[in-house]
């Protein structure tokens, strides 16, 4: 038996050591990173900025590939349910956390099924109103909406996208009754505000921010907790009396569960320092995107926090799941 046992004990020993070999030359292939959306936001133009410097201190290329579906569930599930080999990786993002609350049978649990990386970068939502309405100030707006309750439209891009949940936020916060009119993607949903037929929306700065400054549309107020730096007229809501509001839309990278902690040390140094690239700051500015270039643990504890907060907004706006 002992000569069993000692040639058992050697397969095993050799295993751990092929394992860390492994490990250690990782990456040794392509990475593929998963964008649960359409080609085209800001999410997109993101992982595609930082992909293009961390694959460089990777040493291996970065494939980027658009996954839309259902919310972004679609992406998120390829991921959770890859090898955690570290050559298959999400775009995390605020819906992410929102799904968690909002979608039924999720084929994955958000917060066991994936392991955070880095947090890349978020960015400020807008409080807009088409430059025609009677109100030019978030002041102005709130005494409005008080003064015509169950009047006043705002338009997003669906249920349980960002900026419904957001307003939605607002309106709980603030004791509004404001009416959501969903529409089928930002395009249409920003056409009709720009067009006066719905009243207000929440919106990123960065995909708005043409419109705002051809006059087309109107920045009331910021819905982070720290004035825009592109906007520094324009006070947050946090600052005009509702001192518990904060959203933004973040960006982040996660693994599938039980991914190596050497290759996450990996990863998150590679990820980390591309977000802090020069030019990948200059690049996100353009869009009016933040960096960030934070590592996992702050990913972590957001996405926690994330979940928490939406899956209140939900329940005090008595959301059906969809």
């Amino acid at each position: 038996m002992k000569p069993i046992r000692f040639i058992s004990a050697s397969l095993a020993a050799a295993a751990c050591v092929s394992a860390t070999a492994a490990h250690a030359a990782y990456p040794d292939k392509p990475i593929v990173l998963v964008v649960p959306f359409a080609p085209g936001g800001s999410t997109t133009v993101v992982a595609r900025a930082v992909a293009e410097r961390a694959e460089k201190l990777l040493g291996q290329p970065i494939v980027v590939e658009n996954k839309p579906g259902a919310g972004s569930v679609v992406g998120s599930n390829v991921v959770a349910k890859a090898a955690p080999d570290g050559y298959t990786l999400l775009v995390g993002q605020t819906g992410f956390a929102v799904n968690d609350s909002l979608r039924k049978n999720l084929p994955y649990d958000t917060l066991e099924d994936f392991t955070p990386i880095a947090l890349l970068a978020d960015h400020p939502g807008v409080f807009l109103a088409q430059a025609q309405k009677p109100y030019d100030t978030f002041e102005q707006f709130i005494a409005y909406a008080k003064a015509n309750p169950g009047k006043v439209t705002y338009s997003s891009a669906g249920v349980g996208s960002w900026p419904h949940l957001s307003m939605a936020m607002f309106a709980n916060e603030a004791g509004l009754s404001l009416v959501h009119v969903p529409y089928q993607g930002t395009g249409p949903a920003k056409a009709d505000l720009v067009a006066g037929r719905v009243d207000v929306k929440i919106e990123a700065y960065a995909t708005s921010r043409a419109m705002v400054e051809d006059g087309r549309l109107k920045v009331l107020a910021v819905t982070s907790t720290q004035r825009a730096a592109e906007l520094p007229d324009k006070p947050t809501i946090a600052e005009s009396g509702y001192p518990r509001y904060e959203t933004s839309y973040w960006i982040g990278i996660l693994g599938p569960a039980g991914l190596p902690p050497d290759i996450v040390a990996k990863l998150q140094q590679a990820f980390t320092t591309a977000a802090k690239d020069p030019a990948v700051i200059a690049q996100m500015e353009q869009q009016s995107i933040v960096p960030r270039g934070l590592p996992a643990a702050d990913l972590d504890t957001l996405l926690k926090k994330e979940i928490a907060k939406w899956r209140q907004v939900i329940e005090d706006s008595n959301m059906e799941k969809q």
